[in-house]
C-alpha cells in the first residue's frame, strides 16, 4: 500500500468583530477597535488538527495603530461581542509608525514633518 502525506503549517488571520465608541490611546480620537485573532496551525490533508501561537490583535480605526489584546479578554470577546475592553488589556505594538497622525484634519503626515502640510497644525 501506498500513502502520500499531505501535510504543513500554515498562518491564519481571522476578523472576530468591531468593538465601538473608544477613544484611541494613541491620537486621541474617537474610533472603534477591529478584532482579529491570528495564529499558526498543522494540518492534513488540509484539515486543522491543532493550534498554537494564538494571539488577538486590536487595530483602531482612526490610526491604524496595533495592539495586543491580553488573551483571556480575548477569548471573552469572541465568544461574547459585548464584552468589555479597557486599556489596560492592550499592549502596543512596534514602536516606529511611518506617519505621525494630524488630530485637526485627520490624515497620516510622514513622519519628517513637524507641521501638518493640509492645516497648518502641530503634530
Amino acid at each position: 500500500m501506498f500513502f502520500v502525506g499531505v501535510f504543513g503549517v500554515q498562518d491564519k488571520d481571522k476578523y472576530i468583530g468591531a468593538y465601538n465608541n473608544i477613544i484611541c490611546p494613541s491620537c486621541g480620537s474617537l474610533a472603534r477597535y477591529e478584532i482579529f485573532k491570528t495564529y499558526r496551525y498543522f494540518h492534513i490533508f488540509f484539515i486543522p488538527t491543532f493550534r498554537w501561537n494564538i494571539r488577538y490583535i486590536a487595530k483602531t480605526s482612526c490610526c491604524g495603530r496595533l495592539y495586543e489584546l491580553d488573551p483571556v479578554v480575548g477569548r471573552e470577546f469572541e465568544n461574547n461581542p459585548y464584552a468589555e475592553i479597557r486599556e489596560e488589556n492592550l499592549r502596543p505594538l512596534g514602536n516606529y509608525s511611518p506617519f505621525k497622525y494630524c488630530i485637526n484634519c485627520r490624515t497620516n503626515i510622514p513622519a519628517e514633518y513637524n507641521f501638518c502640510p493640509y492645516c497648518g497644525g502641530k503634530l
